[in-house]
């Protein structure tokens, strides 16, 4: 998540009032770790603020870690049938559609484990390398798909952000390398080759800027979901 789409999220989830914002799923969370150390601006404008309301928030992920309070795979249609029957007034999905080969299914759970008038906050990379965790099938949507993706929803907000370039960033978001030490890692192919591959697709983004699509829909009272 790049820092300015989670300061875009945080704003949005700030209007909404308590009742009809917790609880909320954060599908595709990752860890503790991840979202206070890795990434600390996703605590800080996310879950940090979601906290002092005192809101429920349950973390769903792959990895069996800290943090993460619903484990198991999307890909998997029972374990999506089990997430389907939460009590949640809203879902959080950030850069997740691109991690999951049955995006489709994923959606279609989604939209029916939503009440009528329950909100759904979803973003994702726009303009952004391949980044494999463990696979990365590259769906980069406009907003426009997003919408698609859910339907008997209504959208309330959108936007493309601009996260600019490499020499834009924090140093979180280029997971703590200056640009001096990326240079020099690029003149080392043979020294760890996947890493190796992982700053060489970074790389354009030196001059390039990282765009991610943002959005927040809400499901409709005649939702077929």
């Amino acid at each position: 998540m790049l820092r300015l789409e989670a300061e875009w999220l945080g704003e949005r989830m700030a209007r909404i009032p308590d009742n009809d914002l917790f609880p909320l799923l954060d599908l595709g969370s990752s860890t503790l770790e991840y979202r206070t150390q890795t990434q600390p601006y996703i605590e800080r404008n996310i879950f940090a603020p979601l906290r002092a309301r005192g809101g429920v928030v349950y973390h769903l992920d792959m990895k069996s870690d800290p943090g993460v309070d619903v484990v198991g795979n999307l890909e998997d249609p029972e374990f999506r049938a089990r997430v389907s029957r939460m009590p949640v007034r809203s879902v959080l999905m950030s850069s997740l559609l691109q991690y999951v080969r049955s995006h489709s299914q994923v959606c279609e759970m989604v939209t029916s484990l939503l009440p009528a008038g329950g909100y759904l906050f979803v973003s994702g990379p726009f303009s952004h390398p391949h980044d494999a965790d463990p696979i990365d099938t590259m769906f980069r949507p406009s907003i426009e798909e997003i919408h698609r993706c859910f339907p008997g929803t209504r959208m309330l907000d959108s936007a493309i952000i601009d996260g600019g370039n490499w020499r834009n960033w924090d140093a979180a978001e280029r997971g703590g390398r200056s640009l001096e030490r990326t240079v020099l890692r690029l003149l080392t192919p043979f020294y760890r080759p996947e890493k190796w591959w992982q700053v060489a697709r970074q790389s354009p983004y030196i001059f390039r800027h990282l765009t991610a699509t943002a959005v927040v829909l809400v499901k409709d009272e005649q939702s077929p979901f």
